[in-house]
């Protein structure tokens, strides 16, 4: 019986925090992740009384030593799948994700992202959108510069940005009203 509570418990627990693994990833959501977190420390108190029950019967139960050891050879393998969920998360808030689109009417040449990493592109066709994955570094603005017509231009997606305020924006690039204040 304990083994398959313990399978249980790990599978439950693994399935359970890849949800908010991947709601995160699309909505970037501080609330996401602070109820993971909290799911994360119950069910590793839960996953620890359970693992401990299997090891008391996988002591005590000679005849079934084998079920129970891979039993709680199961329940391990959810602590580093929980450190590279945690290491998923570490980047994801640590990286701006820019949506560029070009709303000027023309073509953009030598399109430059400045603060954070820098990124470029080298062409940009009217309405067209492209996505980079920014990581910050440090505090300071995220911005562009970009050709358009042989002139320079420049403006500013973010006004300020750092360690650990990642997120995920759509910025249309010769808009009157920017960024575009809309989580997809």
């Amino acid at each position: 019986m304990t083994n398959k509570i313990g399978r249980f418990t790990a599978l439950i627990s693994f399935l359970i925090g890849t949800v908010f693994l991947i709601v995160f990833y699309f909505t970037n959501s501080v609330t996401i992740t602070i109820n993971g977190l909290i799911f994360t420390v119950i069910a590793g108190i839960i996953n620890l009384g359970v693992f401990v029950k299997v090891l008391v019967d996988l002591k005590n139960e000679k005849e079934n030593r084998k079920k129970y050891f891979r039993t709680s050879g199961i329940m391990l393998l959810n602590i580093p799948i929980v450190l590279l969920y945690f290491y998923f998360v570490i980047i994801l808030m640590n990286t701006m994700r820019v949506t560029l689109i070009n709303e000027t009417g023309r073509e953009i040449s030598q399109l430059r992202i400045i603060g954070g990493e820098p990124k470029t592109i080298d062409k940009l066709d009217i309405g067209e959108k492209r996505t980079k994955w920014i990581a910050i570094k440090g505090d300071n603005s995220l911005s562009i510069e970009y050709n358009i017509d042989g002139e320079t231009k420049k403006e500013t997606i973010y006004g300020y940005i750092t360690s650990f305020s990642g997120d995920k924006i759509k910025y249309a690039i010769g808009d009157e009203i920017k960024p575009i204040d809309e989580t997809y």
